[in-house]
């Protein structure tokens, strides 16, 4: 075991001399099994940047499309460092403040783990560190280590706890070019890293994710901060940011999971691990005029969408600088708890759709003997579907706490199942009809089929015309870039 004081640097020339041999043991993911099974997160992008929400001196530089959002303030507005901290770091006094409620209110939508932004592009950290004084415990009035209520919060509720880390991108303390020197040479910031991934993963009990982003293409340095997880926490799942997207996957050793670019949904589902980050509405941070919000349906048809292409979904909030949610946060996460509470079988521990392809009507998760379709346009003649081998024994809406069964018909050629439907759909959000089978699901391998929904990044479905409803729900521009 490394000794905490242990400096990157000598960590660095290690790894480089570490023969190849040494990395060729079978990779053991078992600290993967409950990050596979919870499929929905929490996202909080929450700072000194949430003080002005997204404005600077009259210009709004919040409305993300595509680019920089409302936490990329400093950046987009190019404030120098001293200005920047000595405007928002006396203002930043969050009294509302409540990790019991944040920590409550995910739970009840549903979401199994929550991830916080310890230390942002701007490099302020919301927990105590004696790596700079840039933090909320030295530079602002708050005083308080928000990082450590919210994972103490977070055990007490049974949520897993993790923090998003910009390693790679601190516009504060190291150089971010434009003539804009950092408060610090590139070996000081390595070892700022150090210190504060050693308080990080030694201070707040289990630490569940680290989420890096934004990383550099020097394999070396990222191999370093990842080992420094492995070692003082051999169970955290570790983000694919902590390297450069540039880098080849094969080289991202600690990367545990694939994180898909902002707000993308795969075009065909994916065997490995994965996750994609949505935001509810254009902007990660608080932002006080973006009300492009995403509905109710828009989210628990992404979050179906995800399960079927086998990601997981880390769902955005960006609260305000007094420390609370927003009410259209709250409105939509109590929305999708209340969905999740019925028909959250159809969602945690299921597998990626066992065709690849989805429907016209939307697509299938699986678990175990069981599939599920997640209908999100509903057609009274009835739901078809093929590729699946065999009969099954029942068919039942999961939300029918009866559970009473569909009538279905099965056609041999071609594999052609058909559940009949009521006329109006049980919720039209997303119906969720559970197809159980006597033996393990047999796919048919000459299946034919093709992806309609999300096919880009612009429209919900492509060529559905069987529907008397199709194409009608525009995809909200936050997704589509407009």
């Amino acid at each position: 075991m490394m000794t905490k004081n242990k400096s990157f640097s000598t960590l660095l020339v290690l790894l480089a001399l570490m023969p190849v041999l040494a990395f060729s043991a079978p990779k053991n993911d078992s600290h993967m099994e409950w990050w596979r099974d919870a499929r929905f997160g929490m996202f909080i992008h929450w700072g000194l940047y949430s003080v002005q929400g997204g404005e600077w001196k009259g210009t709004d530089y919040g409305k993300e499309q595509g680019g920089a959002s409302a936490e990329w303030l400093m950046n987009s507005a190019n404030i120098p460092k001293e200005e920047y901290r000595n405007t928002l770091a006396p203002k930043f006094n969050p009294t509302e403040f409540d990790a019991a409620k944040w920590v409550s209110t995910a739970k009840k939508a549903g979401m199994k783990y929550m991830v916080i932004t310890s230390k942002h592009h701007d490099g302020f950290c919301l927990f105590e560190t004696e790596a700079t004084d840039y933090n909320v415990m030295e530079a602002s009035p708050f005083k308080r280590d928000i990082i450590k209520e919210l994972s103490e919060e977070c055990a007490k509720q049974g949520i897993k706890f993790g923090v998003y880390y910009s390693q790679f991108k601190d516009w504060y303390h190291r150089s971010r070019g434009r003539g804009n020197p950092g408060t610090m040479s590139t070996e000081a910031y390595l070892d700022l890293v150090e210190k504060n991934l050693d308080e990080l993963l030694s201070n707040y009990g289990e630490m569940a994710v680290l989420w890096f982003d934004t990383g550099g293409n020097d394999v070396i340095e990222a191999d370093a901060q990842g080992a420094r997880v492995r070692e003082l926490q051999p169970n955290a799942v570790i983000c694919s940011r902590l390297y450069s997207r540039r880098v080849p996957v094969g080289k991202r050793k600690y990367a545990d999971f694939e994180s898909l670019p902002d707000r993308m949904l795969p075009k065909k589902r994916m065997t490995e691990d994965a996750e994609t980050c949505m935001t509810m509405r254009h902007n990660w941070g608080y932002d006080r005029n973006d009300d492009a919000w995403k509905s109710s349906k828009d989210i628990i048809e992404f979050l179906a969408l995800c399960g079927a292409r086998g990601v997981n979904l880390l769902l955005n909030v960006g609260p305000m600088p007094e420390g609370t949610l927003l009410p259209e946060e709250i409105e939509r996460l109590k929305e999708v708890g209340e969905w999740m509470k019925v028909n959250g079988e159809s969602i945690y521990g299921t597998n990626y759709s066992p065709v690849d392809f989805d429907f016209w009507w939307g697509a299938m998760t699986q678990k175990d003997k069981t599939i599920y379709l997640h209908v999100l346009e509903w057609k009274l003649e009835g739901i078809e579907f093929n590729g699946i081998v065999g009969k099954p024994s029942k068919a039942y809406f999961l939300a029918d706490p009866k559970r009473k069964a569909l009538p279905v018909t099965y056609k041999a050629n071609g594999h052609v199942t058909k559940v009949e439907v009521p006329a109006n759909a049980p919720d039209s959000r997303n119906t969720v009809i559970a197809v159980e089978y006597d033996a393990p699901i047999v796919t048919d391998q000459d299946a034919k089929g093709k992806y309609y929904w999300y096919t880009n990044r612009r429209v919900r479905h492509t060529d559905i015309r069987q529907s008397e409803n199709a194409g009608r729900h525009a995809l909200p521009e936050a997704v589509t870039g407009d």
